[in-house]
């Protein structure tokens, strides 16, 4: 496992003195122990490095890492009103001369570059460096481990860590009053969608997760958002809007063979990715936008087969929208009797 060292963006202040120290929490489970203590970010980032596999010195976080990741972190962190309760997990290196002592209980280290190394939290850790606010960051050092004892714990801690589901996220967002304008009409229309007696998809939409035979919100935002931004439904009203997208709904669910369909993701993203497209050329044809007159409109798509060789694997999502564009933008041949 090859290295990378982390490289500061911010000019740093001439330190006089070599070796620093903190007080800290003594922390021992099984056979490891590690220390908790916070470390403001000037006499942190300059010292750590990250992990890679293909090695390049020169560039450290800033090619290792997503940087707009980072300035989100920094960005929330200089608002004034979050804080990252979440520590930095490192790894004391040899030339850190990394010490405990039991007296003062407080850790030391030298100053020295790639004393250690990040094993969880790179992100934040370069988020509070970008930061215009010099935080002081909470860690969790780990003392004596070998590169392999490293490489384990990492893969430990990115694969039993497991994150909010996004469901979850988008799902309590109301409560915290952080949820958008957009984000509130796609909630209602969600919720509306889920219990209304007249749609097709009610009691089939999960709120705060993802489940199988169930569209959750963050399938159902991604595919319904650009729908209330774009096209016939941008200026239709709440309630016309609504209806619009119960009605279109309703037509796929009445000439779908199949109707779990409309409860597989990758469907049901392409049917809405068609939605403008569709009910554009019913208004041109059936001059409404009613159930029926839609479903003459998507019957032919309704009828396609998408799935791949073999007949049991849904294509990807590009694929079906390929498919359905192709069979709204056929055109007619042109016959004896329409001259």
């Amino acid at each position: 496992m090859s290295t990378t060292v982390g490289t500061a963006p911010r000019k740093k202040c001439t330190r006089t003195k070599k070796t620093t120290s903190y007080p800290a929490l003594l922390v021992t489970q099984n056979k490891h122990r590690f220390f908790f203590t916070t470390i403001p970010v000037d006499d942190l980032f300059e010292y750590c490095f990250v992990a890679r596999r293909d090695e390049d010195p020169g560039t450290g976080f800033q090619r290792a890492l997503n940087e707009s990741r980072a300035d989100d972190i920094a960005a929330y962190l200089a608002a004034g009103t979050g804080s990252i309760p979440s520590n930095i997990v490192l790894s004391a290196q040899e030339v850190s001369n990394f010490a405990y002592n039991r007296k003062t209980k407080s850790i030391s280290f030298s100053r020295e570059q790639a004393a250690f190394l990040v094993l969880d939290g790179q992100h934040r850790l370069w988020g509070y460096e970008k930061c215009s606010v010099r935080h002081r960051v909470p860690v969790a050092i780990y003392e004596g481990l070998t590169r392999p004892e490293e490489t384990k714990l990492f893969i430990d801690i990115n694969t039993t860590q497991r994150g909010v589901p996004a469901a979850l996220l988008l799902d309590i967002k109301e409560l915290a009053n952080v949820e958008d304008a957009r984000e509130h009409t796609l909630r209602q229309i969600f919720d509306r969608l889920n219990t209304d007696s007249k749609s097709p998809i009610a009691g089939k939409l999960s709120a705060a997760k993802s489940l199988a035979n169930r569209i959750s919100r963050v399938t159902f935002n991604r595919a319904v958002g650009p729908v209330l931004s774009s096209g016939v439904a941008l200026d239709a009203g709440a309630e016309n809007r609504y209806k619009l997208i119960l009605n279109f709904l309703n037509a796929w669910d009445a000439e779908l063979q199949d109707k779990s369909m409309l409860l597989r993701s990758a469907f049901f993203e392409a049917i809405f990715e068609v939605f403008g497209e569709a009910v554009q050329n019913t208004l041109t044809a059936k001059k409404n936008a009613k159930q029926l007159a839609i479903q003459v409109t998507i019957r032919p798509l309704a009828r396609l087969n998408y799935f791949g060789t073999g007949g049991r694997t849904l294509l990807p999502k590009k694929a079906i929208v390929t498919i359905m564009q192709s069979a709204l933008r056929k055109t007619a041949p042109i016959s004896a009797e329409m001259l």
